[in-house]
């Protein structure tokens, strides 16, 4: 009976000690994790300022475009070595616009756009109330990753008129894109190629007038982003056809 007892209480001391070295191991992996993701959203956040020393280099001369094709140009997210950067997206050219119910123009939305999304990783420029713990969950960390790996960064600039309307004329002012698409090595700031993007609404949306607001408006920025996404991958692929492009397909122009 003696010896049972003993046996029994060897288990139970066995079982414990296992239970505390478990919640141990667990303990100690969440804090590799916090680490991991601090170090990634940091490393985002860090290329994201070379990026955007580099932006304010660019200057547009077509004369100037280099004209061959680079191979192992990717732009996907997962193995992706390339980034498209265009610093005017998820920001309203006009504040006034927010009266109308106003969405502001996003060529990506943010989860596969690691240059806002460095930002919210961060913490930086959140809603009141929003956590950026959001940020650092499996669906955007592999573009964080991306970011952090980019060897290649495609610019996307010149003008961008978001659509208007005008309540008093009752009257609608499509969108309109003309830039350019201008892709550099980040670390030697070389200049690689570019090529002209122009996009502006579909032709239904254009020959409506009145009535944009709220959710219409919505859909009619999001009618202007997919053309505008569509001219950046058609003169891409034009410009370097070996390019590896991804494919991306929103529901509505949220984020």
């Amino acid at each position: 009976m003696f010896v049972m007892l003993n046996v029994k209480r060897l288990i139970l001391l066995l079982l414990a000690v296992t239970a505390c070295v478990g919640g141990e191991s667990a303990a100690a992996g969440a804090v590799k994790t916090a680490e991991a993701i601090e170090d990634l959203t940091f490393a985002a956040l860090e290329k994201r300022q070379t990026l955007g020393a580099l932006r304010k280099q660019v200057i547009v001369d077509r004369t100037k475009w280099p004209k061959s094709d680079l191979s192992g140009l990717d732009f996907t997210k997962v193995t992706g070595n390339a980034i498209i950067v265009h610093t005017e997206s998820g920001r309203l050219k006009d504040p006034l616009s927010t009266l109308t119910g106003a969405v502001p123009f996003k060529l990506f939305h943010l989860e596969d756009d690691p240059y806002r999304l460095a930002l919210s990783a961060r913490g930086i420029g959140l809603a009141k109330g929003e956590d950026k713990a959001k940020y650092h969950t499996a669906q955007y960390r592999p573009t964080l990753e991306h970011m952090v790996r980019a060897k290649y960064v495609l610019f996307v600039v010149g003008e961008l008129d978001e659509p208007r309307i005008s309540a008093f004329e009752k009257s609608f002012t499509a969108g309109k894109l003309e830039g350019a698409g201008m892709l550099y090595e980040i670390e030697s700031k070389k200049l690689l190629g570019g090529f002209a993007i122009e996009a502006r609404n579909s032709a239904k949306i254009t020959t409506r007038t009145g009535g944009y607001t709220g959710q219409a408006l919505d859909a009619v920025m999001h009618d202007f982003e997919n053309n505008a996404r569509a001219a950046l991958w058609k003169g891409l692929k034009t410009r370097f056809p070996s390019a590896k492009i991804p494919t991306i397909v929103y529901l509505d122009s949220k984020e």
